[in-house]
């Protein structure tokens, strides 16, 4: 072979030999760079998953709800008292009550009126609504107002000779409360985070009836009584003095209780209260005068208008 035909062939088979190699490296080229943006790519994933910025855990939600906010909800319990009713009468009547005094002599084996005991007892229910301040993570203070419909009622008599044997004296008593409220304050310590021991007291109202009569009993007949201008006319079977009234009173309250949160916005309590709303009496009047010109009466007088409340209820938190 001549040596430029062995140049040029040289030449020639170096080109081929080059664009096999370039057609060769080409995949190998390929697969390098693949790697190096798989890489870059699970580098920024790991540096994403390490930063605290993008990912963070969520928090965990407070067991602990503040007790601070409005209130509303509803209650149901009993109601328990007793009462001593007593007489003043006037010089007419004083004839049942204390006879002899001042001027008429009594009946024949009449046994004197005395004051008389009898128990309460009913069932109350209604709403209250209030607004508490915690203070401090411990202690909490707070004022609601309740208002509550009432059963809570009693009655008593006695019976005494007034012209034995045949003829007897009845005196009848009756209260009721129809309805009572209260706008308190409350203090209390928090003993867990959802429990909560509070004391109460503060103003009361409600409405007090009261009711007394009296009545002979035996067969027909009848008798009258007058005394310094006073007089009263009884007729066997028929009633003689009634009085009656009814009258919103006020006056205090004072308990104390607990209370559960057994939900965030939900809780239930128990709750102990006496409630005292003052003096209570009722006139009975003469219903027919004897030989005086004044109709006679007389005072039963039923002591305070207090009674105890135990009940249970349930409140809404806002």
């Amino acid at each position: 072979m001549l040596p430029w035909r062995h140049s040029v062939q040289r030449q020639h088979d170096l080109r081929i030999s080059g664009a096999l190699e370039s057609r060769r490296g080409r995949p190998v080229r390929r697969v390098l760079a693949a790697v190096a943006v798989l890489a870059s790519v699970a580098s920024g994933a790991e540096a994403a998953d390490q930063s605290p910025s993008l990912f963070t855990k969520a928090r965990t939600a407070d067991p602990s709800p503040s007790w601070t906010g409005f209130y509303i909800g509803g209650n149901v319990g009993g109601a328990w008292a007793n009462r001593s009713v007593g007489f003043t009468s006037d010089a007419a009547s004083a004839f049942l009550f204390n006879p002899g005094v001042p001027l008429v002599a009594p009946f024949a084996g009449q046994v004197a009126l005395s004051a008389h005991d009898f128990s309460m007892n009913g069932v109350t229910g209604g709403l209250q609504a209030g607004y508490n301040w915690q203070l401090g993570g411990k202690w909490l203070v707070g004022v609601e107002g309740d208002l509550s419909a009432s059963s809570l009622r009693g009655s008593g008599r006695e019976t005494a000779p007034i012209l034995p044997p045949a003829f007897t004296q009845t005196i009848s008593a009756e209260q009721k409360i129809d309805w009572w409220g209260s706008i308190r304050g409350r203090f209390g310590a928090l003993v867990s985070p959802s429990v909560l021991l509070y004391g109460t007291g503060g103003f009361a109202f409600g409405r007090v009836a009261t009711f007394d009569d009296y009545i002979v009993n035996g067969p027909p007949g009848g008798f009258s009584i007058s005394v310094s201008g006073t007089s009263f006319a009884c007729t066997t079977g028929l009633t003689c003095f009634t009085g009656s009234n009814s009258r919103i009173q006020t006056g205090w309250t004072l308990g104390g209780g607990g209370e559960w949160r057994f939900a965030p916005r939900w809780s239930f309590k128990a709750e102990y209260l006496y409630v005292d709303l003052g003096k209570s009496s009722v006139t009975a009047n003469a219903l027919a005068t004897g030989i005086g010109p004044n109709l006679s009466r007389y005072t039963a007088n039923f002591g305070r208008a207090d009674f105890h409340v135990a009940r249970v209820g349930v409140n809404y938190h806002f």
